[in-house]
């Protein structure tokens, strides 16, 4: 037994499975993968865990969620301690008191976490942390741990640094190092430990999104026909066909226009249960991170519904231009009835007049400029992209102003983060 050791997942791993009768477990948080290796120990042996139940605590990188479920699904007994750092694991007689990691920071320790602890602190420790009327028993009866057992302890440790002489886990300190480290700190100033504290339990909460709607503006393309549609010199017959005849008749009315309407409102609906529009940042609203699953939810229904609406509108426009197309028709008939074009003088035959006058509109019809549906509409798309806050938008006073006055953030948060953020701008 070494003295001072590192423990990684594999060897924390391997000396849980080495346990034959009881595990007890104090750490600020149980992640995932930590949870599975306990309910595999479960089978076996009796598990006690105490853990920091707390949301900060999960949110700093030192457990999950998840694996609390699991480990409760599974009837592990668990206790919580408030704040709790001080951490341990004992396996039957034998423990380490470790000194764990945030996964934000790191994924394997660098240097030394694990010192062994002597069976009289064992027994202390379970006291303090799983207090059971056994233990207390032995305090009561004056059943202390033998000296038998501390020998035991220290003479283990005291051997292998005998026989194998000490490691040290320190060196000597690097003075060329220190200095390039103050360099580069110099150049790009850490943020103290209070401001960024605030700074991650913002970040934590919202999320910038930019929701983008394309294709809505279709109104603003199907009022009338184009001004320069109709190469026809008879500013009678221009004017005839324009005050009449718009791009689209009676489109309000069309059940399937009605539909995209329809649609556009529920856009509206999801932006404004989801979103909080910020002016200061054209296009980007603020989202609550809570709610961020129900607004994908809603908003794959909506981008779901827009491919849909994409078929349907390009087959509604074309038939509706088929029938504005019928209608100028119909109206030029009616004109050259009443107006007939001087050519038609030219000829006596009435036979000879009519198909004249045919050949007449059919060169007017096919020289009209109808816009191409495809190109009349812009494809309706619904697309989303997410922006996590940084420490710039929290220098951004305009920013904070507004988060503070649609209640985003706290006024009292607001100006400690501008009060401190005062002094570090002059600390740079």
């Amino acid at each position: 037994m070494n003295f001072i050791e590192k423990f990684n997942f594999e060897k924390l791993t391997s000396f849980i499975l080495g346990a034959e009768k009881k595990l007890f477990l104090s750490l600020p948080g149980i992640d995932d993968a930590l949870a599975m290796v306990l309910l595999e120990c479960k089978k076996q042996i009796e598990i006690k865990i105490v853990f920091d139940n707390s949301e900060d605590s999960i949110r700093n990188g030192y457990g999950e969620s998840e694996a609390i479920d699991k480990l409760r699904t599974a009837g592990v007994e668990l206790k919580e301690c408030n704040g709790n750092l001080v951490s341990f694991i004992i396996c039957d007689d034998s423990g380490y008191f470790l000194f764990p990691f945030s996964k934000v920071f790191l994924e394997d320790p660098i240097g030394p976490n694990a010192v062994p602890i002597d069976p009289m602190t064992i027994q202390l420790l379970l006291m303090h942390y799983f207090p059971t009327k056994e233990l207390l028993d032995c305090v009561n009866n004056e059943e202390k741990v033998s000296t038998m057992a501390l020998q035991d302890h220290y003479e283990n440790i005291m051997g292998n640094l005998q026989y194998g002489g000490i490691t040290p886990v320190s060196k000597e300190f690097d003075e060329k190092k220190y200095e390039e480290i103050k360099k580069r700190l110099e150049l790009n100033k850490p943020l103290t430990p209070d401001i960024r504290r605030q700074i991650n339990t913002y970040t934590a909460k919202i999320q910038f999104v930019e929701l983008k709607f394309t294709g809505g503006n279709l109104e603003n393309h199907i009022a009338t026909l184009p001004k320069d549609a109709i190469p026809i010199n008879s500013d009678e017959l221009k004017q005839l066909l324009n005050t009449r005849i718009k791009m689209f008749q009676d489109i309000n009315n069309n059940p399937e226009y009605k539909k995209f309407l329809e649609f556009k409102k529920k856009i509206e609906e999801l932006r404004k249960k989801y979103l909080t529009p910020i002016t200061c940042r054209p296009s980007k609203s603020i989202l609550q991170i809570f709610s961020k699953e129900d607004f994908k939810k809603d908003l794959k229904k909506c981008q779901d519904e827009a491919a849909t609406l994409n078929e349907m509108l390009y087959e509604m426009l074309e038939k509706e231009k088929m029938n504005t197309k019928k209608l100028v028709r119909k109206e030029l008939i009616s004109f050259f009835d009443k107006n007939p074009p001087e050519e038609l003088n030219k000829f006596k035959n009435e036979e000879t007049k009519k198909e004249k006058l045919q050949e007449i509109i059919e060169i007017t019809m096919a020289s009209i400029k109808f816009p191409e549906t495809q190109k009349l509409i812009d494809k309706i798309s619904l697309t989303e992209l997410y922006y996590d806050l940084t420490w710039n938008d929290f220098s951004d006073l305009k920013l904070l102003d507004e988060f503070a006055k649609k209640n985003i953030m706290s006024q009292s948060d607001i100006a400690s983060i501008v009060e401190k953020k005062k002094a570090f701008d002059v600390k740079k």
